[in-house]
């Protein structure tokens, strides 16, 4: 939802503030006491009409709903003052009201037999985006999550990955880079011989109880190029991939000095032989 267009105090700190909170639940009113709330406590209705141009009239009953909710108290003096939620305890409160609302939209929406007519492929051009997306993937697991990432990428997504491992979901990763991993099935992916880095940067591979997937190209030389997708065919595709190369690094850990001797370190005459496109031409 689009948050509400607000008249500018020419305090951009301030705007943008209160149109967070008005897209948090808030109303204006609301978020305008919840605020002078902040810079001065406990305050007066009197103080806070002053502060936050909400009319004195409003403020008590406003003061009341923000009780209500949970976002302030109040103290039974004459004049009665307010004190506000502190903003850590807020953020996690609106949180988890939220994470309920959601849980209880999905249980009333699940009674519903939808089928869709199409499952649309979402491109993704924000490398920041396409992170959190995969955040929002693996938090959503709940049987099995297959993911190719680099390092970098990997240790910003290094705690999503344990907690879904901690709620039961099978783990199978493939990182490229080495770092310490304790949880999981994991594989280390050398990085030599990789000369597509140098053209289009990272790339991601995630796939998500069969049901979802995300892959591309995270950016660095080239822009960011990344597709998310309930297409149960590409789904299909990008898990059999990330599956076929788990396979090769299960049969490196046995018989690698074998397969280097054959085929080059990281099975570099192998990518020679098969590398059907010019990395010239990825950046069309």
């Amino acid at each position: 939802m689009k948050p509400k267009t607000i008249n500018s105090t020419g305090n951009p700190w301030y705007d943008e503030t209160l149109e967070k909170l008005i897209a948090a639940g808030f109303t204006e009113y609301e978020a305008k006491v919840y605020l002078s709330l902040l810079r001065e406590h406990p305050a007066s209705a009197y103080t806070i009409s002053r502060n936050s141009g909400v009319p004195h009239s409003r403020v008590y009953d406003v003061s009341r709903r923000l009780i209500a909710k949970g976002f302030a108290v109040s103290s039974s003096t004459n004049p009665e003052v307010f004190t506000p939620l502190s903003p850590n305890e807020l953020v996690d409160k609106i949180k988890r009201n939220n994470d309920e609302l959601t849980r209880k939209l999905k249980d009333k929406l699940s009674s519903f037999r939808f089928v869709p007519d199409f499952d649309p492929v979402w491109n993704i051009k924000d490398k920041d985006e396409a992170i959190e997306k995969v955040r929002e993937i693996v938090s959503g697991a709940q049987r099995k999550i297959y993911i190719g990432i680099w390092l970098e990428d990997f240790l910003s997504l290094k705690q999503d990955l344990r907690d879904a491992h901690d709620r039961g979901v099978e783990l199978f990763m493939l990182v490229y880079g080495e770092t310490e991993i304790d949880f999981g099935e994991y594989y280390f992916h050398a990085r030599q011989h990789l000369e597509s880095i140098e053209t289009i940067g990272r790339t991601i591979d995630c796939a998500a109880d069969s049901e979802v997937c995300i892959t591309g190209d995270l950016g660095g030389p080239s822009p960011t190029r990344v597709v998310w997708t309930r297409n149960i065919g590409l789904v299909f595709s990008i898990e059999n991939y990330l599956i076929h190369d788990l396979f090769i690094h299960e049969m490196q850990r046995t018989f690698g000095s074998q397969m280097d001797h054959h085929y080059g370190e990281n099975l570099a005459r192998l990518r020679k032989k098969f590398r059907h496109i010019e990395l010239g031409s990825l950046d069309r």
